[in-house]
C-alpha cells in the first residue's frame, strides 16, 4: 500500500510544482527579459522485488529555463549599435534644426547685410544707408552669437550626459556585481542557479549594453564577468570596479572616462564606440566641433577680409578707414601635464588656408610637431614659428621638456567673438583714398583704372603721383606731380599690366602716345565715391576658402550640408539597427517568451495529472481501509 501511496504523492507534487510553474509564467508573461520555465521530470530509482524492478513515482530534476546565449548576446550588441545611433542622431537633429531654418540662419542676415552694403555703394551719401548697413551689420554678428551660444549650451549638456550616463552605469555594475553573488549563493542549495535570477542578470546586462558596448563572460558559477573598453574589467563574481569621467588635461573643455581598478585607472575613452556613452563622444568628437570651428571660420574670415578691404578705403571725413568687424584669435590650451617652462601663442595667418581643424604641437626633446586632429597635415621644427593650413604658432617662453604639448584651436572663439567694431555711420569707409585721372589733353585712346590700395600702411599712399610717356610710348616715368622729379625712370610699358606704387595699384589699357600723362592722388572730398563700397559688396561672392574656392555661403552650405548629411545617415542606420533588433528580439520571444495559450493548455494538463494523482492516492486509501476490514 504505501508503494501506491508514495508514487501517487510523488506525481501529486510535481503536478503542484507544474501548475505553480505554469502560474508563474503567466504572471511574469509581460515582464522585461523573463525566460518561460518548465518543470524538468526525472522517474524515482526504482524498487528491487522478487527480482523485478518496480517504479517509484517521479521528482522534480530542474527547473528548465528556455533560453539561448547566442541569442541573446547579438540583442545585447545591436542594442549597444542602436543606442549609440540614436543618441547621435537626437544631438545631431539639434544643430540640423539650427543651421537649416530659413529664418533662423545664417543665410539670411548674410545675405540682408551684403544687400546693405550694395544699397549704401549706390548712394554712398545716405545716412540712412549707413546706418542701415550697421544695423544689419550687428544682425549678422548677433545671429553668430546666438548660434554659439547654443553650441555652448550643448557642450555643456554633454558634459552631463557623460557624467549622467557614467553613473547609471555604476549603478547597473553594482547591481550586476549584487545579482552575481546571490546567484553564488543560490548554487548551495540547488544543483543550477535559480531561472529568476538568471533573467534578472541578462536584463541587467541588456540594460548596461544600452549605455555602453560590453564583453559578458559566464563563469562556472552562473555569474559573469563584464569587461568594458579594451578588456578593462567593470565587474566580475568577486570584484567591482567602477568608471569615473575627469577633464582632458590637453583640454578642459572635454572630459575623459576611466576605468578606476583597485591598482590601475585606465582611460577607455577612445574605446568606447556604441551605447548611448559612444553616441555622446562621437557626437562631441565629431559634429559639435566641426559646426563650431566651422561656423568659427567663416565668422573669422568676414571680419578679417572685410576689415582688410575696409582699412584700404577713406570715411566721410577722409580718414583711412578702420576695422570694421571685431573677432578674437586662436585659442592656445596648454596641457595640464607640462613640466616645461614653454609658452605658445598663435595667430591665423592666411584666412584661405584654414581648413577649420583643431591642431596639438607636441615637443620630443629637440624638435615641435604641430598636427592636425585629423592627423591629415603636419609639420615638424625646431621652432619658434610653425606653420600650419594658414596658422602660425609661436613658440616662447622657457625651455620645453620632451612630451610637453599645447592644443591650438584656431577658431573656437570666431564665431562667439564676432561682433561690429564701428560705432558711427560716418566711420563707414565707402570711399577710396587715391583718384585717378588722365589729361584732357591726352592724345592716345589709353585710359586708367580707378584704382586699388595694395598696401595702406605705406606712408607715401596719399602722395600726388604722375606717369607720363616717352617717345615712343612703349615706357613710362613717374613723377612726383608736385616737383616734376622723376622717380622711377623708363619703365616698360604692357596695355592692362599691373602697375604698383606707394601702396596702390592702377591699370592703363590702350594705346597711350608720348607725352601723355595720368595722374594718382588723394581723393579729397570723396565723399560721394563708392569705390571701396563696391568692393566690400563684392566679397559676398568672393572665394575665400580653400585657397579661393569657397565663398561665405558656400561655406556655410557646406556646413549645412555635412551635418544634414551625417544626420539623415545616422537615421537610417538606427532605424536599421532598431528593424535588426526587433527581429533578435522576435527570435529570441520565440525561444524564451510565454505563450498564454500554450500555458492555458498546460493549466489544463497538470491539472488533470493533479486529480489523477489525488484519485489514485484515494484508491490507495481505500484498498488499504478494505484490508483492515478484512482483518
Amino acid at each position: 500500500m504505501s508503494d501506491i501511496l508514495n508514487t501517487a504523492v510523488s506525481g501529486l507534487l510535481v503536478a503542484q510544482r507544474q501548475l505553480a510553474t505554469t502560474s508563474h509564467n503567466i504572471a511574469n508573461a509581460g515582464t522585461p527579459g523573463y525566460s518561460r520555465q518548465r518543470v524538468d521530470l526525472q522517474t524515482q530509482d526504482p524498487q528491487a522485488i522478487n527480482r523485478v524492478a518496480l517504479g517509484k513515482g517521479v521528482i522534480i530534476r530542474d527547473i528548465q529555463r528556455y533560453f539561448d546565449s547566442f541569442t541573446t548576446e547579438q540583442v545585447r550588441d545591436v542594442t549597444s549599435e542602436q543606442s549609440r545611433l540614436d543618441m547621435f542622431h537626437q544631438l545631431a537633429s539639434v544643430i540640423d534644426d539650427i543651421l537649416a531654418d530659413s529664418q533662423g540662419g545664417i543665410t539670411p542676415v548674410l545675405q540682408n547685410f551684403f544687400s546693405a552694403a550694395q544699397d549704401l555703394a549706390d548712394d554712398p551719401n545716405s545716412a540712412a544707408a549707413r546706418i542701415a548697413m550697421l544695423d544689419q551689420a550687428s544682425a549678422l554678428t548677433a545671429r553668430f552669437g546666438f548660434m554659439d551660444d547654443r553650441l555652448n549650451a550643448l557642450q555643456l549638456d554633454l558634459t552631463d550626459r557623460t557624467n549622467g550616463t557614467v553613473g547609471d552605469i555604476n549603478q547597473l555594475a553594482t547591481a550586476l556585481y549584487e545579482t552575481n553573488q546571490d546567484i553564488i549563493n543560490s548554487r548551495g542549495t540547488a544543483l543550477t542557479p535559480p531561472p529568476d535570477l538568471l533573467d534578472r542578470r541578462d536584463e541587467l546586462l541588456r540594460e548596461l549594453s544600452e549605455l555602453i558596448p560590453i564583453q559578458a563572460v559566464e563563469v562556472p558559477t552562473g555569474a559573469v564577468n563584464v569587461f568594458v573598453g579594451q578588456g578593462q574589467m567593470l565587474l566580475s563574481d568577486t570584484v567591482l570596479n567602477s568608471m569615473q569621467t575627469s577633464f582632458d588635461p590637453s583640454d578642459p573643455s572635454l572630459q575623459r572616462v576611466y576605468v578606476q581598478s583597485a591598482n590601475a585607472l585606465s582611460d577607455i575613452t577612445e574605446a568606447i564606440g556604441g551605447g548611448e556613452l559612444g553616441g555622446v563622444l562621437d557626437f562631441r568628437n565629431g559634429m559639435i566641433d566641426d559646426v563650431r570651428n566651422g561656423l568659427g571660420r567663416m565668422a573669422v574670415g568676414i571680419a578679417t577680409l572685410f576689415n582688410q578691404q575696409h582699412r584700404n578705403g577713406m570715411d566721410q571725413g577722409g580718414n583711412l578707414g578702420g576695422d570694421f568687424f571685431s573677432v578674437d584669435g586662436p585659442q592656445v590650451l596648454t596641457n595640464g601635464n607640462n613640466t616645461g617652462a614653454a609658452t605658445a601663442s598663435a595667430v591665423v595667418s592666411d584666412v584661405s588656408a584654414l581648413s577649420g581643424e583643431n591642431y596639438t604641437a607636441t615637443f620630443d626633446g629637440a624638435n615641435w610637431t604641430l598636427v592636425s586632429d585629423d592627423g591629415a597635415s603636419s609639420v615638424t621644427g625646431a621652432g619658434p614659428v610653425l606653420s600650419l593650413n594658414g596658422v602660425d604658432v609661436i613658440i616662447g617662453g622657457g625651455a620645453a621638456a620632451a612630451g610637453d604639448s599645447f592644443k591650438i584651436k584656431p577658431v573656437v572663439f570666431g564665431a562667439g567673438t564676432f561682433s561690429v567694431a564701428l560705432t558711427r555711420p560716418e566711420d563707414i569707409a565707402t570711399a577710396s583714398p587715391i583718384r585717378t585721372s588722365g589729361a584732357l589733353s591726352n592724345t592716345g585712346d589709353a585710359v586708367i583704372s580707378v584704382g586699388t590700395v595694395t598696401d595702406v600702411s605705406d606712408a607715401d599712399l596719399l602722395d600726388p603721383i604722375t606717369i607720363r610717356f616717352n617717345s615712343p610710348a612703349t615706357t613710362f616715368d613717374i613723377l612726383d606731380t608736385g616737383t616734376g622729379a622723376v622717380l622711377a625712370a623708363a619703365q616698360a610699358f604692357t596695355s592692362g599690366a599691373d602697375i604698383d606704387y606707394n601702396g596702390w595699384r592702377v591699370q592703363i589699357s590702350g594705346t597711350p602716345q608720348s607725352n601723355d600723362t595720368f595722374t594718382i592722388e588723394e581723393n579729397t572730398d570723396g565723399v560721394s565715391d563708392n569705390t571701396n563700397m563696391l568692393s566690400l559688396a563684392a566679397l559676398q561672392n568672393l572665394g575665400v576658402f580653400d585657397s579661393g574656392g569657397t565663398s561665405f555661403q558656400e561655406l556655410y552650405s557646406e556646413v549645412v550640408a555635412d551635418v544634414g548629411s551625417q544626420t539623415r545617415f545616422a537615421e537610417i542606420n538606427r532605424d536599421t539597427q532598431a528593424a535588426l533588433k526587433s527581429t533578435l528580439e522576435a527570435r529570441r520571444e520565440s525561444i524564451s517568451g510565454v505563450n498564454l495559450d500554450e500555458e492555458a493548455a498546460d493549466l489544463i494538463r497538470f491539472q488533470q495529472a493533479y486529480q489523477a494523482s489525488a484519485r489514485t492516492i484515494t484508491t490507495a486509501q481505500e484498498i488499504f481501509q478494505s484490508l483492515i476490514n478484512a482483518f
